[in-house]
């Protein structure tokens, strides 16, 4: 692309002549005959460099320079000058002119000048670039990894009030109907940014707000697979023009990685006000449906004791009612605690000493060890980043597992230990049990899912789920390796404390 100059010169002829001489030069030339068509000149397209005579009537060349330097403060400066006004042009150096040109016009004076202001241009604007590529990732990044939409429209703002160099930013969301509502503004003057914007004008290419371009209006939609989700409306008043190409370039990338932001963010606060929902819902539901069942479970078995010696078949019939009210009653409770594990994890600094939580655990199966005579092998546990009585709940289970699908008439052997892989803690349980079929590893994980008759083994499905919900709020994962015949072993995997 040819540079673009703009040369303003009173006198009409020199200025005809420079803007002949300059443009087998390679250069786009356009030439004025005023400060005043220059200014409207530099609103209306970029230049690279300006060129100006010093002496003018109405508004010198030092007047035009610091004027022009407000609309493009990357903007070139070079002085035209006599010799008369030397010094005059030195000063003008000082306060922003790359460098000034004698008259009468010397074309090969003039070469230098000019290719060295067109240089200190383009590294200008490449160092622009460069800078705001390297603020755009860094922002973009930020706005990536925030999962809460306010922390994303706030970042979002300053980020485009940043590479915008606008006067005011608005970032607008969709909220259901055919407007979209300003919910962020940043600036001078956010008053006059409007309080809603239709789908149509967030759509709308850039265009002046009113018959003058006094200020103007710039809309950025922030779309998602073909959805609009919002958009950022900068507004640049004069003497700016509208916005460059490459800020909008980068003001587009922005709004792209602000709408994916903003819709994963929603889309997370929709699921954590979903969770609260079902949380709420098992909590009552559980609540509810105990007291009924424990009286559906006492009363059929009080039937049972007053009729169960005059009527065989009541009786049978009074005691598969109680076993099924207990069964619902257990289910029910289950899924309580199911939905309260997804929640557990409050404290994400608590730590929990895995020796004395499987202590705990074995307390609680107390009854169960003495019964079947279990052998428990144990080693060293570690710290773990997890509260001790979600871990000892952890352990109850599989050890509750692993005491209940021992091999017919053997007793259960179980073993304990913990090792470390990747930076986290692997504990793990293992039994020499009835084993699991490798086609069942992830299936047993999963809600109410059993691989056994509930006429052989008792229970509901909900050990091992309990267990993966668990695990999984601290930033863990739990995982099984085993054969059928073969027992089977749990692991554990766990932050270290």
């Amino acid at each position: 692309m040819r540079p673009r100059l703009l040369v303003v010169d009173d006198e009409a002829r020199q200025m005809e002549a420079l803007c002949r001489t300059l443009t087998p030069e390679g250069y786009d030339v356009t030439g004025v005959s005023s400060p005043h068509e220059a200014l409207t000149a530099l609103r209306e397209q970029p230049f690279d460099v300006l060129l100006t005579d010093l002496m003018m009537p109405g508004m010198d060349g030092l007047a035009l320079m610091a004027a022009a330097l407000e609309i493009d403060p990357d903007l070139v400066a070079i002085m035209m000058t006599g010799q008369g006004t030397v010094t005059s042009a030195v000063d003008a150096m000082k306060i922003g002119a790359l460098d000034y040109i004698l008259k009468p016009f010397n074309l090969t004076a003039i070469r230098p000048v000019l290719a060295r202001a067109v240089d200190v241009r383009r590294l200008r604007l490449d160092n622009i670039r460069l800078r705001e590529a390297v603020s755009l990732y860094e922002v973009s990044n930020a706005i990536a990894r925030s999962l809460d939409s306010n922390t994303v429209l706030a970042r979002v703002a300053d980020a485009a009030m940043d590479q915008s160099r606008a006067h005011d930013v608005g970032v607008y969301v969709t909220h259901g109907g055919a407007e979209l509502r300003l919910v962020v503004s940043r600036g001078h003057d956010v008053a006059t940014l409007p309080p809603f914007l239709s789908k149509e004008e967030a759509l709308a290419p850039v265009a002046p707000a009113g018959a003058a371009p006094s200020v103007w209006r710039q809309p950025i939609a922030m779309v998602v697979n073909g959805r609009l989700v919002g958009a950022i409306l900068c507004r640049v008043a004069t003497p700016e023009r509208p916005l460059a190409t490459g800020r909008l370039k980068a003001l587009g990338l922005l709004a792209g990685t602000a709408a994916t932001a903003l819709e994963a963010s929603m889309l997370l606060e929709h699921l954590r006000r979903s969770n609260d929902d079902l949380r709420k819902f098992a909590w009552a539901a559980s609540h509810d449906l105990q007291e009924p069942l424990r009286e559906i479970a006492v009363h059929t078995q009080l039937l049972e004791r007053k009729y169960g010696a005059a009527d065989a078949e009541s009786s049978a019939l009074a005691r598969s009612a109680a076993d099924s009210a207990r069964r619902i009653l257990r289910l029910v409770q289950e899924l309580r605690t199911f939905v309260e594990a997804g929640h557990t994890a409050g404290d994400g600094a608590a730590t929990a000493d895995g020796n004395a939580a499987l202590d705990r655990a074995l307390g609680d199966l107390h009854g169960a060890i003495a019964d079947t005579r279990a052998g428990i092998e144990r080693g060293p546990l570690p710290v773990v980043r997890m509260r001790e009585r979600d871990l000892a709940e952890v352990f109850r289970r599989l050890l509750d597992n692993a005491i209940k699908f021992r091999q017919p008439g053997r007793t259960p052997h179980i073993e304990i230990g913990a090792t470390q892989d990747d930076g986290h803690w692997v504990l793990s349980v293992g039994d020499a049990g009835i084993g699991i079929d490798p086609r069942d590893h992830a299936q047993i994980f999963e809600l109410f899912q059993r691989v056994n008759r509930r006429e052989d083994y008792d229970g509901i499905g909900m050990g091992l789920p309990v267990c993966r919900r668990l695990v999984e709020a601290y930033g863990g994962r739990v995982w099984v390796e085993s054969r059928v015949g073969e027992g089977a072993r749990f692991f554990v995997s766990l932050p270290p404390g």
